[in-house]
């Protein structure tokens, strides 16, 4: 019994070890490529996000002229120029959508902007959605629900 087991790891026979060394090597080249392809693609996603601000909003819609001011009540300081808001009516239809780049500055936490005009037809006494959206990475900053004067 003792000699068979000596034997068997003495025994020469079967794949060598060079083909061994081959398949170790590409084993690791198929898994380095696959953790390499996960984290590069999930790169450009993880960068866009961490560049946008978020805010907690809240907000005064008026009705004529459509206009809003922002309250920003906490989060991270917005360049208003770099925004763009999108209203949607009550049934989630957008109303129509406005970039903000005439208006410069930054709100910070506690400011209030000036009136923003908005495109688009707003009725006094209904509810809407306004959504601020980054022009620079396409991410909500932050969303509002009001009800317009």
């Amino acid at each position: 019994m003792l000699k068979s087991v000596w034997d068997f790891f003495n025994d020469e026979r079967g794949v060598e070890n060079a083909m061994y060394s081959i398949l170790m090597i590409a084993i690791v080249v198929i898994v380095a490529l696959m953790i390499g392809s996960l984290v590069l693609s999930r790169g450009g996603e993880l960068q866009a996000l961490s560049g946008t601000p978020k805010a907690s909003l809240s907000g005064v819609l008026e009705s004529s002229p459509p206009a809003l001011r922002i309250n920003h009540e906490s989060g991270d300081p917005i360049d208003i120029s770099k925004i763009s808001l999108a209203v949607f009516n009550d049934d989630d239809i957008l109303i129509g959508t406005t970039n903000v780049s005439s208006d410069s500055g930054v709100l910070s936490p506690g400011m209030q902007s000036s009136a923003i005009m908005l495109n688009g037809s707003i009725t006094p006494g209904n509810r809407y959605t306004v959504k601020v959206i980054s022009t620079q990475t396409r991410q909500q900053i932050g969303m509002m629900v009001l009800v317009a004067r």
